[in-house]
């Protein structure tokens, strides 16, 4: 295979993953009414090429693991078992995104790398206990943490936060002056002096445009502004997590080829090229199923959620534990409505969206044996 084609497959399943992807991180400014659609896809856009780039650096550890890792020692793939693990995940991804399912690219991956490598060196090629502790544990882990840990994060505040809280989304720290009364050292000194005092630092929670008002010369640090920075961190956490597991792939199909074989950097910039075009041409359809179809997403709930899916994501990349976003992002999101009582949520979609991820490993496993069984090879 040409470095040409292994470029073009590279870009090929970063394209479809930033289409599919980009929404887990931005869903939740769009569905509060932060920002409308374009502009959070472009911010995250932006976060996401920024953490495909640190991944080149800092994220050594998933490329382990998504690189031989997963198979046996000795049972480096070939060039076709390669290719095909790459095309089966791609084109699985590319069908769900195209039918608005936020579906997670690692989990199509992991399929189309386990059903591929079963088929082409036998099961026993495939290292399965890997699989469970390295893989799918934290796959499925990581969605029900995220979902009881937003639960928890916004029952307490609407508990301890108090009903005068209700609307509030804005804090505001103003320093009031002051004066002291200073009195004269020597016994003779009767006067007392009026002097200004150094101040005190005022705290006012309420709304946005009460603050803005009442108080104009005020430091003021609004729910948006902290929702905007928790949903850069999510893009940067997904780059970060991404990008690895796809460079991983896209390199193990280079130490195959005949030619010159590429570094980390042009494949990471490849990765990375692929993401963004992907997030901005085709990112919209499933951003607008995660925004709306799920819960209604008020300021506060969209900014807990991104909040515990920054966290678990970035850690996860700093690990090397392979969580998806998608299913770290969607938990919170359902974590937020579920907060706010079970009523809140869509039933319908959450059951859809959960029928897309059981399916998502065995349907990328079949389109992986389609390709290897296109490319002509023997199986054994």
């Amino acid at each position: 295979m040409s470095l040409i084609l292994i470029l073009a497959a590279g870009a090929l399943i970063a394209g479809v993953n930033g289409a599919n992807d980009v929404s887990k991180g931005i869903a939740t400014l769009a569905g509060s009414g932060v920002t409308g659609y374009r502009r959070a896809i472009l911010w995250g856009t932006a976060w996401t090429a920024v953490g495909g780039i640190g991944a080149s650096v800092f994220a050594g550890a998933m490329i382990t693991t998504f690189g031989n890792g997963l198979l046996n020692p000795g049972e480096a793939p070939s060039m076709a078992a390669a290719a095909s693990m790459i095309l089966g995940a791609a084109a699985w991804v590319l069908i769900a995104t195209r039918t608005g399912w936020p579906v997670s690219t690692t989990h199509a991956i992991v399929g189309a790398l386990a059903g591929v490598g079963a088929v082409a060196y036998g099961a026993e090629g495939v290292r399965w206990s890997v699989l469970g502790s390295r893989i799918f544990l934290p796959l499925l882990l990581s969605p029900l943490v995220a979902l009881g840990t937003t639960v928890l994060l916004v029952q307490a505040v609407r508990r301890f936060a108090g009903p005068a809280a209700a609307t509030a989304d804005c804090l505001c720290a103003e320093v009031e002056p002051c004066l002291a009364a200073v009195r004269g050292d020597s016994p003779a000194a009767q006067s007392i002096a009026i002097v200004p005092g150094p101040g005190m630092v005022s705290l006012t929670l309420g709304d946005l445009q009460s603050c803005t008002s009442e108080h104009p010369a005020a430091v003021r640090l609004s729910v948006d502004h902290l929702h905007w920075l928790t949903s850069g961190a999510t893009c940067f956490a997904r780059g970060m997590n991404d990008a690895p597991k796809m460079a991983a792939m896209i390199l193990a199909v280079s130490a195959l080829s005949t030619g010159a074989q590429l570094g980390r950097a042009p494949i990471f910039a490849v990765i990375t090229l692929g993401m963004v075009a992907g997030s901005i041409v085709a990112g919209l359809r499933v951003t607008r199923v995660l925004a709306e179809r799920i819960t209604e997403i008020d300021h506060r709930g969209g900014f807990l959620a991104n909040l515990v899916t920054s966290v678990l994501v970035t850690a996860g990349a700093v690990g090397g534990l392979p969580m998806s976003t998608t299913h770290v992002a969607a938990g919170a999101i359902i974590g937020a409505g579920a907060g706010k009582g079970m009523g809140a949520l869509n039933g319908k979609t959450i059951r859809d969206m959960l029928l897309a991820w059981i399916v998502t490993v065995p349907g990328a496993a079949a389109l992986g044996l389609l390709a290897y069984l296109a490319f002509g090879v023997t199986i054994r």
